[in-house]
C-alpha cells in the first residue's frame, strides 16, 4: 500500500507520516530528508552549482526505517541546520535533482508498503497512490510550530516569529510556483486541515479514512 501525504512546510506532514507510519508498521519516506542529504554533501563538499547534476554520480541515498543514509553514513541533526535547510530548499528547484529523487522514492515504494511525505509526492512522484493526503495549515500556525522546533534544538535562539512567518512565505512562493512539480493539491487528495488539531485529533482523521471508518 502507498499512502503519501503533501502540504507546504510546517503543517505537520512529515511528524503525521512519521506517526502514521508507524501505526500502519510501514516503512516512512520523508522526502525532504533526502533533498536535505543531497544539499548536506553539496555544502559540506563545497560543490558550486554547475557541478551539481555531475555530482550526484559520487552520491549513494539509502532509506531504512531508522532514517535516511548518505554514502553508508546515518545522517541525523546535521541535515537540520540553517545552512542545509536553505540549500536543500533551493537544490529542489532544479529538474535533475527532483528526478533523481523521485527515482529514490519510487524504488521503495515498489518492495514495501509506504507512507511518503513531501510536496508533490501524490501529484507528481506516486500519482497512483492508494490514499493521497494533503495536510495544510493557517501560515501563523506553521510559523509558531517551526519556532517552537528552532527553540528545542537551540534554547538560546531569538529567532523571531515574522522573520519565520516571512521564511515560509518565501518557501511557499518558491514551491507552488517552480516550474517542475510545484506544490498543490494532488488529484482525489483528501485535505487535513490540522490549524486547530493536535497531532493525535489529524492522525485519527486519517487512520479512519484509511479503514473506512470516515
Amino acid at each position: 500500500m502507498i499512502i503519501t501525504l503533501d502540504g507546504p512546510s510546517g503543517s505537520g506532514k512529515s511528524t503525521l507520516a512519521k506517526r502514521l507510519a508507524k501505526v500502519m508498521n510501514f516503512t516512512h519516506i520523508d522526502s525532504g530528508s533526502i533533498y536535505r542529504a543531497i544539499a548536506y554533501y553539496f555544502f559540506t563538499s563545497n560543490i558550486s552549482a554547475e557541478d551539481y547534476e555531475n555530482s550526484l554520480e559520487n552520491i549513494k541515498i539509502s532509506y531504512a526505517k531508522n532514517g535516511v543514509m548518505l554514502n553508508g553514513k546515518r545522517l541525523k541533526s546535521e541535515i537540520r541546520t540553517i545552512e542545509v535547510t536553505e540549500l536543500s530548499s533551493k537544490i529542489a528547484t532544479y529538474p535533475f535533482i527532483r528526478k533523481y529523487v523521485d527515482e529514490i522514492i519510487k524504488k521503495i515504494a515498489k518492495r514495501t508498503s509506504v507512507v511518503v511525505d513531501g510536496r508533490d509526492i501524490g501529484s507528481s512522484v506516486l500519482p497512483n497512490a492508494d490514499y493521497k493526503f494533503y495536510i495544510e495549515a493557517d501560515i501563523k500556525k506553521r510559523a509558531a510550530r517551526r519556532i517552537l522546533q528552532i527553540k528545542r534544538k537551540n534554547p538560546e535562539s531569538d529567532i523571531a516569529v515574522s522573520e519565520v512567518r516571512d521564511d515560509l512565505k518565501v518557501r511557499d512562493d518558491r514551491d507552488k510556483n517552480r516550474e517542475y512539480s510545484p506544490l498543490c493539491v494532488p488529484e482525489n487528495a483528501i485535505i487535513i486541515d490540522t490549524t486547530n488539531d493536535s497531532v493525535k485529533e489529524s492522525l485519527q482523521k486519517i487512520t479512519r479514512i484509511i479503514r473506512g471508518l470516515e
